[in-house]
């Protein structure tokens, strides 16, 4: 039988303080400080008017929510859904129709974990629009470790999709008029307007109807939460010509490939830089691998290959060629496991290469810690120096996404 821990308790009476009085509560939980059994106490709380909890999820999540709602002595009953199970929007000459897979009246309230993942502005996603029309009755509990890293402004998608809401607004723009702060950038030629900034009295106002949790809350101390450390690898001078050739020329011919690698836009080219750091290319829909094995090798030749080895990587190409030469080692994706999913137990967590999302960077190492003990907390980066691998990793690692913006032409 699984036991709440005393901080849960506490932080799940001051959700249901929120829940009661407003009919939304967000717990802005920081990653493995113990949300999914803090948010099934809120719910137990509730009175019997409310019996029937859907918890919205990814699909990754849903062994841990089952293993604590079995775990735990219940009284309401809770259906566990990845996002994708609740159904789909599709938009037709401006018009959006939509195809349930549930029916709302079943559910009472609604848990949407990893809430960030509809916080897309200005336009809603199609998801969140799935999410509105299953949800609008719905008293909900909003949960995230990156509740508003990208921005505060996503905010408003997150919370507002049912008639249980923070803001008034009709729409994002609406609500950009009041508590954004307008600014454009200049990209091809023209003036692009953006909605990431914010008036500081947002924070304010998010405060009201978020309970904030730590891993201190949870009793990992600072010296028992993730640790980064940073390997660098030194390519071949074969591979260092295949990689400034493209960055420079926007072409490279590679013997064995049917195609030459193309990088013609900004985002195409920075992708296969980061695809030929690790011995891969994308010719089409299908990858190569080119040869080259330096990152490769590194791993080995330092972690080992044994079952307790993870190694996280970005590009399906580069699963391919994980597993041609990890037998034993677990493979992850950096984006698909870098929420919902412990691996504590490993001991050797590697990232080969990582997405460009400074909010799935803290999600992702944040895997390995657990409030019951972990095998280690060195979260293990493979990087080139120059290259868009360290690049990238400056970026996200300061929690600011790595864009076309932000990449550098350097040769390595």
């Amino acid at each position: 039988m699984i036991k709440a821990m005393s901080h849960q308790i506490e932080k799940a009476e001051e959700c249901w303080i929120h829940l009661q009085d407003k009919g939304y509560v967000y717990l802005a939980g920081k990653p493995r400080s113990g949300k999914t059994l803090t948010a099934i106490l809120v719910c137990e709380k509730t009175s019997d008017r409310i019996q029937n909890i859907l918890v919205v999820t990814k699909i990754n999540a849903i062994p841990g929510w089952t293993k604590f709602i079995e775990g735990y002595l219940i009284k309401k009953k809770y259906t566990v859904i990845n996002y994708e199970k609740l159904g789909t929007a599709t938009e037709h000459n401006s018009k959006w129709t939509y195809k349930l897979k549930v029916n709302p009246k079943d559910f009472d309230l609604v848990i949407i974990d990893e809430s960030h993942n509809i916080g897309a502005f200005p336009k809603p996603s199609g998801r969140w629009r799935v999410i509105k029309k299953v949800c609008e009755e719905l008293p909900h509990i909003n949960l995230s470790g990156t509740a508003i890293v990208e921005s505060p402004n996503s905010i408003f998608h997150q919370m507002c999709f049912s008639k249980y809401k923070p803001f008034y607004h009709d729409n994002f723009y609406k609500f950009f008029s009041e508590w954004g702060k307008p600014y454009c950038i200049q990209a091809a030629g023209r003036m692009i307007q953006q909605y990431d900034k914010y008036q500081p009295k947002l924070l304010d106002e998010i405060d009201q109807f978020t309970v904030y949790m730590t891993q201190e809350d949870a009793g990992i101390s600072h010296d028992l939460q993730a640790q980064d450390q940073v390997h660098y690898v030194t390519l071949d001078e074969e591979t260092k010509d295949v990689y400034n050739y493209l960055q420079k020329h926007l072409l490279v011919y590679v013997e064995g490939l049917p195609e030459p690698i193309v990088g013609d836009s900004t985002m195409k080219l920075r992708v296969s830089l980061h695809m030929v750091e690790s011995g891969v290319a994308k010719i089409g829909e299908e990858y190569f691998l080119l040869g080259n094995t330096e990152k490769v090798d590194y791993i080995k030749n330092t972690f080992g290959d044994h079952e307790g080895l993870g190694i996280m990587c970005h590009f399906l190409g580069e699963r391919k060629l994980l597993e041609k030469h990890f037998k034993k080692a677990k493979i992850y994706s950096s984006n698909a496991h870098s929420e919902g999913v412990d691996l504590s137990h490993l001991s050797s967590f590697v990232i080969l290469s990582s997405d460009y999302s400074g909010a799935k960077f803290i999600q992702r190492r944040e895997r390995i810690v657990n409030i019951n003990g972990s095998n280690t907390l060195h979260v293990l980066h493979i990087l080139v120096k120059n290259a868009i691998s360290e690049q990238v990793y400056k970026k996200v690692s300061k929690k600011e996404d790595f864009n076309n913006e932000t990449y550098k032409r350097t040769e390595v």
